[in-house]
């Protein structure tokens, strides 16, 4: 696979029949995924894979990822691991999205530093139960705005530590910032809500 090693930004929209981005055995050392700084992925309504379990993205500082319907994780914590530069994460309409990072049996409590991440946001992500289930320490340095809105069965951000010593609040629709102490337990206190209002209006 011969591809330019200048390749800094990566956009693939509209692609229906994709259904992966790099096959199972993609060199992880090729160019391409070293330097990429810019990837984002739209309307690829067939895609399964976002990319091999130990994939590292090490320059990479823009993800945004919206209307792939199929898709069921984005990452692995093996590549969360590498994601030392993002500084913007932004993932819209995944309906079948269960959790954001997938566990890796091998790294399953170790601590993963988003070092410079400082945007993140999940909408209309219908399924999303967390942004992951495991017991991993998540360290969030630099995070200033976090968007949670349109993800009902989101009862929790993670089961482990979590560190987000910047953030005052999240945003759950605009105009509107929600915050109870932590990450953790404001999102816990809007699914509360949410089962509330929905068994209210069964009353």
């Amino acid at each position: 696979m011969q591809i330019s090693k200048q390749i800094r930004k990566l956009w693939l929209f509209e692609l229906e029949k994709l259904e992966r981005i790099w096959p199972e055995d993609f060199p992880l050392d090729h160019p391409l995924l070293q330097d990429l700084e810019d990837l984002r992925v739209r309307n690829c309504s067939s895609l399964i894979s976002f990319a091999p379990s130990s994939t590292s993205f090490t320059k990479l500082t823009i993800l945004k990822v919206g209307n792939c319907k199929e898709l069921v994780s984005l990452i692995t914590t093996s590549t969360a691991e590498s994601l030392i530069q993002l500084t913007t994460l932004k993932i819209m309409n995944c309906e079948k999205m269960l959790d954001v990072v997938k566990i890796d049996e091998e790294k399953a409590e170790k601590n993963i530093i988003f070092e410079n991440l400082e945007y993140l946001e999940f909408t209309s992500l219908s399924s999303l139960r967390s942004f992951c289930c495991g017991k991993q320490t998540f360290i969030f340095p630099s995070l200033l705005k976090l968007i949670v809105q349109g993800c009902p069965q989101m009862e929790i951000f993670s089961s482990g530590v979590i560190a987000t010593p910047y953030l005052t609040g999240i945003q759950v629709e605009e105009g509107t910032n929600r915050w109870k102490g932590d990450l953790n337990t404001t999102i816990q206190q809007l699914f509360i809500e949410k089962v509330h209002n929905v068994i209210v209006i069964k009353l």
